[in-house]
């Protein structure tokens, strides 16, 4: 299949635990080793030809799904907003508070985004469903509408898309599933 080369930078790759959180190893969110831009461009284009839904506009959060986003931009040529970690301090921007696994409380703060847009997020992984539940709540806050959320790989055990479903009654979508049980990385359920 044309996306194994995505499925495969996520299987059989060494976890690293952070306050009691495994993270993956690979090349799309760690840097490790470096992303050839083959990868991403793959990535970026399984991603476009599944979205579903018409948008005005994509979105995502700036650490590791910005990066993404954006390559994600330039294949649809859709404009994008982002989530930020620093505020710009714009009087008019929105802010959420969250947690996460690797954060037990932040902020997020939304730019590029206006009242009544269409939006899509896309964002690289799914865990604890704790930046996708704060990114969702600053959209609502501002009068956004959330039309889809595709996300490329969930980590099956912490149960994000179920928890982001709970409290806010989005569906999340994913695209590869992996098991972090063991001591190395497992996809598997990837939907190609």
């Amino acid at each position: 299949m044309r996306f194994t080369p995505v499925c495969e930078n996520f299987h059989d790759q060494p976890l690293y635990e952070i306050d009691g959180y495994k993270f993956v190893l690979n090349s799309l969110t760690e840097q490790v080793p470096a992303t050839s831009s083959q990868l991403l461009q793959l990535t970026a284009e399984w991603l476009a030809s599944e979205l579903t839904q018409e948008c005005d506009k994509l979105l995502t959060e700036e650490d590791k799904g910005g990066i993404l986003l954006a390559a994600v931009s330039l294949q649809t040529g859709l404009p994008f907003g982002m989530v930020r970690w620093v505020p710009n301090k714009l009087a008019n921007q929105v802010s959420e508070i969250f947690s996460c696994e690797y954060v037990k409380e932040g902020t997020l703060y939304l730019s590029g985004i206006n009242k009544n847009d269409q939006v899509i997020i896309i964002d690289d992984i799914i865990s604890t469903g704790g930046t996708m539940i704060g990114i969702i709540k600053t959209l609502r806050k501002i009068g956004a509408k959330i039309v889809e959320v595709l996300v490329l790989a969930e980590k099956i055990e912490y149960n994000g898309v179920k928890k982001v479903k709970e409290a806010t009654g989005v569906d999340v979508r994913t695209l590869i599933q992996i098991s972090i049980s063991g001591d190395r990385s497992k996809v598997v359920n990837p939907h190609f």
